[in-house]
């Protein structure tokens, strides 16, 4: 168990931050929340002593502002990550010079430890910006003395934005897509579990490692839709869509204010999103995580219970 000393969480208020960052104060840490927007209120925060929660307005990709920010800082936290490239430049921005120039301010105030999420998929030949800016920033990571990266599979909990998409775009969709013919594979974990095995490598120190996390289940992106409708009780048909027509759809749809698919990921889809052997977080950590149909069951129950929208 380490000191209890000075956390900073970056992109702490986004959907995992918000779980991860109660963990830390319940156990009795202080937390810095840095934040390009810091809009998010106390009020999803257990605060358990006076001055124990800080939430910070800082732009990651500037040097001095992030310097500022971080110093003090015991052991950092980089939960930052874009799933669109808002424009030609933001992955590099973000995933790669941003890491850069973090690891640069950590050696220079001595932070004890860096812990950097990342994704499986993470590959210096790969044709996705986002996954080979992803790899560039896991090796400025493994530049620092005591290091761990965690490449998870996809995220699911309430507040997501994968299983909530489907389940409303079953509501009110005759048909899903099945893109590449659904056959590429998952291994959700759910938020909750993951925060939880981030803390449990702060706490283990665990280091100098790259560790893949998942959960114990595997799932076609068919199957995930499956699951989803099971849950719903809908029947809608399932169409399968080639990758090249997929490509040409995205190109289309990534110019949307919101875009719901672009090239960048119907190519993420090629490759399965699994862990490897080699990787595999079970390795070192014992933990159960939730079973994804549970996870479905429940994320359901809360959208139509708790003020969530299917419509």
């Amino acid at each position: 168990m380490i000191e209890k000393k000075l956390i900073s969480v970056l992109g702490g208020n986004g959907f995992l931050g918000r779980y991860l960052v109660n963990i830390l104060l319940s156990q009795g840490y202080y937390v810095k929340v840095i934040s390009r927007s810091a809009t998010l209120s106390k009020q999803y925060f257990t605060i358990f002593k006076p001055g124990q929660y800080k939430l910070t307005n800082c732009d990651i990709t500037n040097f001095k502002e992030l310097e500022v920010e971080l110093n003090g800082t015991d052991y950092v936290i980089n939960l930052v990550g874009l799933l669109v490239n808002q424009n030609d430049n933001s992955f590099q921005e973000v995933h790669y010079l941003a890491v850069k120039n973090l690891i640069k301010i950590c050696r220079k105030l001595e932070v004890k430890k860096i812990i950097h999420v990342s994704a499986i998929g993470a590959d210096k030949n790969s044709n996705s910006s986002y996954a080979r800016t992803k790899y560039y920033g896991e090796q400025e990571i493994k530049s620092f003395s005591n290091y761990c990266i965690i490449r998870p599979s996809i995220i699911v909990g309430d507040e997501d934005n994968f299983v909530n998409f489907f389940a409303k775009m079953s509501k009110n969709s005759p048909f899903l897509p099945l893109i590449g013919g659904g056959k590429t594979l998952f291994q959700p974990i759910w938020v909750q579990d993951l925060a939880n095995i981030i803390f449990y490598i702060l706490e283990k120190n665990i280091k100098s490692k790259t560790l893949e996390v998942g959960g114990d289940e595997i799932f076609s992106f068919k199957n995930i839709l499956e699951v989803i409708l099971s849950e719903l009780q809908l029947n809608r048909k399932l169409i399968p869509i080639p990758f090249s027509i997929a490509k040409k759809m995205a190109f289309f749809l990534e110019k949307l204010p919101n875009a719901v698919l672009t090239r960048d990921q119907v190519e993420m889809l090629r490759k399965n999103n699994t862990i490897s052997k080699k990787n595999d977080y079970r390795k070192y950590i014992e933990f159960s995580p939730f079973s994804f149909k549970k996870i479905v069951k429940k994320q359901l129950n809360f959208m139509k219970s708790k003020g969530g929208h299917l419509n």
